[in-house]
């Protein structure tokens, strides 16, 4: 029995395959055939192992796989967000490693958020964030699978056996067989299939040995649709619709950072309001019952009637369950904002109080938009409006889609054959060449299926049509409610302006006049309690202005969020119109 020599490459590749069938565990006869039929490959210039290098390079590792794919995604999302918002923007996936939740998971440390760390924190940690990221990247990724239906593609498959075959002479006439098929195909846009093939086959007898008897053959064929999945616009739609599902993505994205950041910042100022009542809240308590100690006092003294006293008990009482009321609700909200930042509930997270003082400081101003030019500039930059009026347009290419698919098949095909030279294995044979060509037909005596698709495309394009005028008419509810919202806001915080002023002049006035024992205890504690409810309201006024500004900029689309994260300025006025979208 031949044997590889010691120094062959091969010598690790037959030591394998004979421990795999070693003649003590299975059938001597099948682990005899195996050792012939591995001691049979050596190395030659025609052997068919020169295909092993193609065979490992066809192994994709994961992380391999995971890096080509963002290296083709990424730059999709660049452009298309270049084309929807006129900023270039660099994308990740991953989330950060070291966030802050995390460091809050590790330490139980306390912290304390401005507005614009608590947008960042958002952006870290939000959960509903990161899902949109990814809804972006899928929609990308979604793009290359139909972008690669129209390159180049190619493939490849092997196949090895011994056959065993037994004459009339009862004499065993084994032979190995490898062959290997390469192939190339490409779709044109215009509906064109091309397809090259080269196929090998070898054949090498393991009792009589020698080299390999080789035949190959080389194939091209071509087919190219004439009614059926025939034309651009038919064979291209797949591709034009996943093109035009990444504007939306893209559109579908900075549409929730906007609203996003909003929530985050109306979320931010509605508990800085929370805070500033507790404190009022807190001190209007420790002041009645400063007061109900000195009635008390008078009452001892035989000043105050009993009445007096259990009036200013009773206020003292209300503003303490006003007070618990207030801390309890305050604690809720805390813990919703922490959830909605991605944050423990369980975390330890205050807020800048400063931001309250900054936000006092902005000017509170009329807004002078009409509502003619509101609802204009909405239908003009709302980016999920104009996803809404796009997708009509998607519809109808659907019925032409729909409807090309109700004629009859009718391609042209054409192949051609080149086998090898006799004996030759690779060197193909140039003069005799096979060729043919033809139509094929496949008539359109059944379509059912193709119909009921077509009525579906029609209902579609209704339906698409109805929700493009449901969208125009919920923009203009937004927008008109939006503007009254803020106009409402701003006459509320003029009045609470001037309802603290003359609370504060009733205060002082009452305050001297029950030192004098002018007024009774009664009308002390009902000025007081006026105060602190026109402070309250005032607060409150002051917060919903600025919540109802920003939520009056969303419905217009006009927040110029910076290109990564959440960032904005919400004192700087209304921008002017973002870039006109580039459409693909």
């Amino acid at each position: 029995m031949n044997k590889l020599d010691a120094n062959g490459p091969y010598e690790h590749g037959e030591k394998k395959l004979l421990a795999a069938f070693h003649p003590d565990d299975v059938n001597g006869f099948l682990a005899k055939r195996l050792q012939q039929a591995a001691s049979q490959l050596r190395v030659s210039q025609r052997s068919p192992l020169i295909l092993f290098p193609l065979i490992f390079a066809s192994c994709w590792s994961g992380e391999a796989s995971r890096a080509s794919a963002d290296a083709q995604v990424f730059p999709i999302l660049q452009n298309a967000t270049v084309g929807v918002t006129g900023q270039r923007k660099t994308f990740g996936l991953d989330r950060p490693v070291d966030t802050l939740r995390a460091q809050l998971l590790k330490q139980d440390t306390q912290v304390t958020l401005t507005m614009i760390e608590a947008l960042d924190v958002a952006a870290e940690n939000n959960r509903d964030f990161q899902r949109q990221k990814e809804q972006l990247y899928l929609a990308a990724l979604n793009l290359t699978r139909e972008q690669h239906n129209f390159s180049v593609i190619f493939s490849g498959s092997g196949a090895g056996e011994i056959v065993d075959v037994v004459d009339n002479n009862n004499v065993h006439g084994d032979s190995v067989l490898l062959a290997d098929d390469l192939r190339a195909q490409v779709t044109t846009i215009a509906g064109t299939r091309i397809v090259a093939s080269f196929a090998n086959a070898f054949l090498r007898s393991i009792i009589h040995g020698g080299q390999f008897d080789g035949s190959s053959i080389f194939n091209l064929t071509l087919t190219q649709p004439l009614l059926f999945g025939a034309g651009p616009s038919i064979v291209r739609e797949p591709l034009t619709q996943s093109e035009r599902d990444v504007i939306y993505a893209v559109r579908t994205f900075e549409r929730f950072r906007s609203t996003f950041a909003v929530r985050v910042i109306s979320d931010y100022y509605r508990l800085l309001g929370q805070i500033a009542n507790l404190q009022n809240v807190e001190a209007n308590y420790q002041t009645l019952r400063q007061s109900s100690e000195q009635i008390n006092e008078l009452y001892r003294a035989g000043r105050k009637t009993i009445t007096d006293l259990g009036r200013a008990k009773q206020s003292e009482y209300s503003a303490d369950a006003q007070r618990v009321t207030t801390k309890n609700r305050l604690q809720t909200s805390f813990d919703a904002f922490k959830l909605q930042l991605g944050l423990p509930v369980t975390a330890k997270v205050d807020l800048d109080i400063n931001e309250l003082s900054r936000l006092n400081e902005q000017r509170v101003e009329a807004i002078t938009v009409d509502e003619s030019t509101a609802l204009q500039l909405a239908r003009e930059r709302r980016y999920d409006y104009r996803t809404t009026v796009d997708e009509v347009e998607d519809a109808g290419r659907r019925i032409l889609v729909a409807e090309n698919a109700l004629e009859m098949a009718l391609d042209f095909t054409s192949a051609l054959n080149l086998p090898a030279e006799t004996g030759k294995g690779l060197n193909l044979d140039w003069s005799r060449v096979n060729w043919s060509a033809g139509f094929e037909l496949n008539l359109a005596l059944d379509k059912l299926v193709e119909r009921n698709s077509y009525r579906s495309s029609l209902i579609s394009f209704d339906v698409a049509v109805r929700t493009r005028e449901q969208s125009e008419d919920q923009i203009a509810l937004e927008v008109r409610t939006a503007l009254r919202d803020i106009q409402a806001s701003f006459d509320g915080y003029k009045i609470q302006t001037e309802a603290v002023r003359l609370a504060q002049q009733r205060v002082e006035a009452t305050t001297d006049l029950y030192a004098a024992g002018r007024v009774q205890a009664l009308d002390k504690i009902d000025a007081q309690d006026a105060l602190i409810s026109a402070q309250l309201d005032l607060t409150a006024a002051s917060v919903d202005y600025s919540v109802s500004r920003l939520q009056l900029m969303n419905q217009l689309e006009c927040l110029a969020l910076e290109p990564k994260g959440l960032r904005f300025d919400p004192a700087l006025p209304i921008p002017q119109p973002k870039p006109v979208e580039q459409k693909s």
